[in-house]
């Protein structure tokens, strides 16, 4: 065990291996002991202060005020199922739909992004009457056995199933987009001769391919080929959406296509379990004839309530616009920061979810090294992509252009410290 964890740390991670699971899967190689959060801000129990640029789960901020008292008025009131009328969830509906385009306009809530991405495979395969699915080749959508299996950052190639056929993500079509297209030709082709094509899913950042914008055409390409195919294009916002990658609330936006469905998660709720599905009437119609959809707890009046108030933030506080102006800033500033260091082969992504990729001779060594140092530095990231090389900076929306700056600072003194 790490010699720099305190006794009182080391005796919770005994207990922790005792009774968890997953006991031993933490962020970093010294496990933070986080006690307290407030708004870009996490606290350790020594009351050691780290910048929080990772956890985009506190999508306007930790301990946000706002939401603290939507939950904390409608738990005194009433909290139950949807099988009742109850107007917050159909204002949530409402107010949800408002900011998509006009057909998507019918709303199923779960409690994760994982549950989302579950109903959204089915409805797609009651849809279409096919099962298999497209998805990239490094992607992550969850963790239900379905979902899994669409998640190849972490399942195995050995174990997976003939409905998926993975397509390369936007990397390889940047490269040679002719290329790319007749090889998706080719694998939706081969997909749809045996299983049959029910959807296409892509988070719209591409987080797990090495964090992506949508390359223009990208996404038009794949959803028409996948459409005459006689499936579905899913897209999953749970790490795009709600304003993250600026200038749109949606990713898929930054395309200009219009999905079949949509999923959000995470954020929806900065850190109280809600998620969503919104697709068309018509998709909808079809589903619901086949299958009556209910989740005990998706949608219930508390969480309707954070994510009313998640919605109603974001709107007041301009945080797209926000999330655009900061990102530019933030992306010059590491520009700035290359020049330095050689490491720093590319910069991606947009608004506040941004990708530094590393490239050494030990690129998934190295970036390891500079996210535990950051942390030890006060300033909390993460690692991405099919070579793990990518920093992940993914921040709370009210992240500011001073915090930016505090990031690029301690970056500087991290990547110091490899040589």
């Amino acid at each position: 065990m790490d010699a720099k964890i305190n006794n009182k740390d080391k005796a919770l991670i005994n207990r922790r291996r005792k009774h968890l699971g997953n006991a031993e899967v933490f962020f970093y190689q010294t496990p933070l002991h986080i006690t307290k959060s407030k708004d870009v801000w996490l606290f350790d129990a020594e009351d050691n202060k780290y910048l929080d640029v990772y956890n985009n789960v506190a999508h306007i901020g930790h301990a946000n005020q706002d939401v603290i008292d939507a939950i904390t008025q409608q738990s005194k009131t009433l909290n139950t199922s949807t099988r009742y009328l109850h107007e917050s969830i159909v204002c949530l509906a409402e107010q949800l739909t408002a900011t998509m385009p006009e057909d998507l306009n019918v709303c199923y809530f779960t409690c994760s992004g994982s549950e989302a991405n579950d109903l959204a495979l089915q409805i797609a395969r009651a849809y279409s009457k096919n099962q298999g699915c497209i998805i990239s080749e490094n992607a992550y959508h969850g963790n239900t056995t379905a979902v899994f299996q669409m998640s190849p950052e972490d399942y195995p190639l050995q174990q997976r199933e003939n409905w998926i056929a993975t397509l390369p993500g936007p990397k390889a079509y940047l490269a040679e987009p002719e290329v790319f297209i007749d090889q998706a030709v080719l694998t939706i082709n081969q997909l749809s001769s045996t299983v049959g094509t029910a959807a296409v899913i892509f988070d719209n950042v591409f987080s797990s391919d090495g964090i992506f914008l949508p390359p223009p055409g990208y996404l038009r390409s794949i959803y028409r080929i996948v459409r005459d195919a006689g499936g579905l294009a899913i897209a999953d916002e749970v790490q795009s959406g709600f304003g993250r990658t600026g200038k749109h609330m949606w990713g898929f936006a930054h395309d200009d296509v219009v999905p079949d469905i949509v999923t959000l998660g995470k954020p929806m709720g900065n850190g109280h379990p809600i998620s969503a599905v919104v697709t068309t009437r018509k998709i909808a119609d079809v589903y619901n004839k086949k299958q009556a959809y209910f989740n005990t707890f998706g949608g219930n009046p508390v969480a309707c309530a954070a994510a009313l108030a998640v919605i109603n933030f974001i709107e007041k506080n301009k945080l797209v616009e926000h999330a655009e102006s900061v990102g530019v800033y933030f992306r010059q500033a590491l520009s700035s920061l290359s020049k330095a260091h050689k490491i720093i082969h590319q910069i991606r992504g947009g608004g506040l979810f941004i990708g530094v990729e590393l490239v050494s001779q030990h690129s998934a060594q190295d970036t390891s090294a500079v996210i535990n140092t950051l942390k030890e530095l006060g300033v909390l990231a993460g690692i991405t992509g099919p070579e793990n090389n990518v920093i992940k900076f993914r921040p709370p929306m009210t992240f500011q252009k001073e915090h930016a700056d505090m990031v690029v600072s301690k970056l500087n003194q991290a990547l110091d410290s490899l040589s």
